[in-house]
């Protein structure tokens, strides 16, 4: 059976932190004309910060309307602590940015705002529901997590709580 999907190229391995092998598989073996809708991705690899950013970068753009996006494994540990205290923090306030000239902030992650529709945690999984625009296929660059992601202080929306 995992040797036939290997054959069949519906399974993949390889390093998912890597986005240039993540954009081959995709544009070469996964984003076919003959496949279903892209609705559900669960990305359970390694328990590390920039891995999880990493995957909600380059997955959830690219699912359908309504698709949702699960990360587990965001436990408390030194590994994923900087998703939990850093990135989950900016991806909420994207869920809740509005665009009122009247604050002086603007989205965290622009190519990932205009898509979420919601965000559902509990205990150690989340999972990031897309509203109703379609998929997109973004560029190798726009893909790969941003310089900051790690870092919440690089969003103007967190600067003014900032003491200086």
């Amino acid at each position: 059976w995992y040797q036939t999907l290997l054959d069949k190229k519906r399974l993949h391995c390889g390093d998912a932190n890597n986005v240039t092998w993540l954009h081959n598989i995709w544009t070469t073996h996964m984003n076919r004309t003959d496949a279903p809708p892209f609705r559900v991705m669960v990305d359970d690899g390694a328990h590390i910060a920039e891995h999880m950013a990493q995957s909600i970068f380059f997955w959830f753009p690219r699912l359908q309307p309504r698709g949702l996006l699960v990360v587990e494994d965001i436990q408390p540990i030194v590994e994923a602590d900087l998703f939990r205290t850093q990135v989950l923090p900016q991806l909420m306030s994207d869920l809740h940015y509005c665009g009122d000239p009247k604050f002086p902030d603007e989205p965290c992650f622009p190519t990932i705002q205009p898509l979420l529709q919601s965000i559902h945690c509990e205990m150690h999984i989340c999972i990031f529901e897309r509203n109703d625009k379609p998929a997109q296929e973004l560029s190798l660059q726009d893909s790969t997590i941003p310089n900051g992601a790690l870092d919440l202080t690089t969003c103007k929306s967190f600067q003014r709580y900032i003491k200086k």
